[in-house]
């Protein structure tokens, strides 16, 4: 029998699991050893619900049942979420805290409190000053207004500039094979390491993602250039799903053998403080399988990557073979995250009409950021590095919801600001919301947009960590902060300036204040200068419009051809949709921050 025939359905607490027979691995252990087993009291991926005793200032944890591998012959016997105690129990190493600690001091908690309001505080001055500004100042805010529309041109030509450049980049960087250019780096002793040496692990966070959704993700991981003995496979699983147990063993038996191991693991609900969402959940899962393939199997931590993705992610053939000589062939591989451009393109064609905009230029501008030389880059979404960093810092903390820019910010503050983001010219296909119905949609998209903007979150946090490491030259550690707080306070103030500001401080203040004060009380030569610099923007909008179009997926048959003179007609609306899911959303987010609401973590919803 197949090490995943699982026979007939067993409800909990107990299910058997039946025996698993020998195969090759690359350590000469058979499969159930490597992983492709479910979770199970012999393994090092059991979950007891029974919590150990820490320290008195840190929360307790649940522990982790271990006992001697398996024999091959005899059953597995699987438990889902919670279980009984296992063999032996030790507790899980303590997670690192998070960033520059909050002590209980209340000159502490004053101090975050107001790096916490600063970021929405920041933009409400901005977005009211289009009004107050008028009367008080008004040739200062004039002068300021124009200085912004010249950074904006300039934005939008180097956008315009570097989407062409990045397509073009792209379609070179999709005829390469990467094998032949690690032989040759080889050759030259440019590699550090041996191509098969090099193994790959996946993490996929998943609550409440459908078998056929995450069926197509590991299909693209299935089908990738490195050998299948070369990734790994963590399907990280929330312990609170119902039927998360019958989800992975039906995940296993479609895919265990078409990897080096699939491992499916069960975060535990409402561990003391924690967040619910991605971040805990890939910590759990890193932990367990740093211990199984690293102090189980004894493979080289320093030859392993850990890849972060999202459950509908779909990668590119040739992803992990460019992913592994990036790895081998570079001198700082262990001080490097990589990242590809994210187009949200998969059901692109199923989507509203009007959500299309926002995820074209979201993927687009993506791209420009990876392929402009000198700008300061973050991960995003799906991202790669190697499991030795992430167990340096301590994986990922517990209780934040925004995983990527932080765990990035973790690692860049705590080793000395060696860390870089490095790009993958391959594109990576993710899904755009897409719920029951128009309204549900919308209603999602707006909330999918607010979570990604609770990353103001990390202005605090930046800020605190730039002070507790003076050992990291000052200038870099200015460029990295101001870059997180000048991307978060502009995606909620940007579009007041550009779309708000022109109008109400170029035509309606004037008209209002000849009525109320017999004057202008803006100067008269704001609004032609500022009508001659945002005018030429239109040419690289049009740019990006015409790159949209070109780097979609084919138009499917069945979508009607009347339908096609929309595609062009919601550029029209460019300003009221990007207000209701970028602009809004991002204020909405920063003033519960400011409030000191708490946002919780909800699952986007991509029918």
């Amino acid at each position: 029998m197949r090490p995943t025939d699982l026979g007939e359905s067993v409800q909990p607490p107990r299910e058997i699991l039946p025996s698993s027979p020998a195969s090759d691995s690359p350590l000469g252990l058979n499969r159930s050893q490597l992983g492709v087993g479910a979770a199970s009291p012999a393994d090092p991926l059991f979950v007891s619900a029974e919590p150990q005793t820490l320290s008195a200032s840190w929360p307790a944890r649940p522990a982790v049942a271990v006992a001697a591998p398996v024999a091959p012959a005899r059953p597995l016997v699987v438990s889902p979420f919670p279980a009984a105690v296992g063999a032996g129990e030790i507790a899980l190493p303590r997670p690192d805290a998070i960033g520059f600690p909050i002590s209980e001091a209340w000159r502490d908690r004053i101090v975050q409190r107001l790096l916490e309001i600063l970021p929405g505080a920041t933009a409400l001055l901005v977005i009211t000053s289009l009004v107050w500004g008028t009367f008080v100042i008004p040739i200062p805010l004039a002068v300021l207004l124009l200085g912004f529309d010249v950074y904006w041109l300039w934005r939008s030509v180097n956008a315009g500039i570097h989407v062409v450049r990045g397509h073009s980049v792209l379609k070179r960087e999709a005829k390469v094979d990467w094998r032949e250019r690690y032989e040759e780096a080889k050759a030259e002793g440019k590699a550090y390491l041996e191509w098969e040496d090099v193994h790959h692990v996946v993490i996929i966070p998943s609550y409440k993602e459908s078998v056929e959704k995450l069926s197509i993700t590991l299909d693209t991981l299935a089908e990738q250039s490195v050998g299948d003995e070369q990734i790994f496979v963590v399907l990280a699983l929330e312990g609170a799903e119902e039927g998360a147990a019958d989800k992975a063993h039906l995940l296993q038996d479609r895919f265990s053998r078409r990897f080096a191991g699939f491992y499916p693991t069960f975060h535990p609900p409402d561990i003391p403080g924690e967040v619910r969402g991605k971040s805990s959940n890939e910590a759990w899962a890193a932990r367990h399988i740093k211990r199984r393939l690293v102090d189980e199997l004894g493979y080289d931590i320093g030859h392993l990557t850990v890849t972060s993705c999202d459950a509908d992610t779909q990668f590119p053939k040739n992803y992990f073979s460019c992913l592994t000589y990036k790895f081998a062939t570079h001198p700082q591989r262990y001080r490097r995250f990589w990242q590809a451009p994210i187009f949200l393109y998969n059901n692109i064609w199923e989507v509203p009409a009007p959500l299309r905009l926002p995820n074209g230029l979201g993927s687009l501008n993506h791209l420009v950021r990876l392929t402009r030389k000198h700008c300061i880059r973050f991960p995003q979404s799906t991202y790669s590095l190697s499991l030795k960093m992430a167990d340096e810092v301590g994986y990922w903390d517990v209780d934040v919801i925004p995983e990527d820019w932080h765990m990035f910010l973790k690692c860049f503050f705590r080793l000395k600001g060696e860390v870089e983001v490095e790009p993958i010219y391959l594109p990576v296909g993710n899904d755009g919301v897409r719920s029951q119905g128009y309204f549900k949609t919308f209603f999602a998209q707006y909330e999918q947009a607010r979570r990604h903007c609770w990353g103001a979150v990390d202005i605090s946090y930046a800020i605190r960590q730039s002070f507790a490491h003076p050992e990291i030259p000052l200038l870099l550690r200015f460029r990295r902060t101001w870059s997180v707080f000048e991307n978060h306070v502009l995606w909620s103030s940007q579009w007041f300036l550009i779309t708000i500001g022109s109008l109400t401080f170029g035509k309606i203040i004037p008209a209002v204040s000849m009525i109320v004060i017999g004057a202008e009380a803006v100067p008269g030569w704001f609004g032609p200068i500022a009508a001659r610099l945002l005018f030429p923007c239109m040419v690289p909008l049009l740019v990006m419009v015409g790159m949209d179009m070109l780097m979609r997926p084919r138009r499917p048959k069945d979508f009607p051809l009347w339908l096609l003179p929309v595609q062009f007609g919601q550029w029209f609306l460019l300003a009221p949709i990007t207000f209701f899911f970028s602009a809004l959303p991002a204020l909405d987010a920063q003033i519960r921050l400011m409030l000191g609401k708490r946002l919780e973590y909800r699952v986007t919803e991509k029918a």
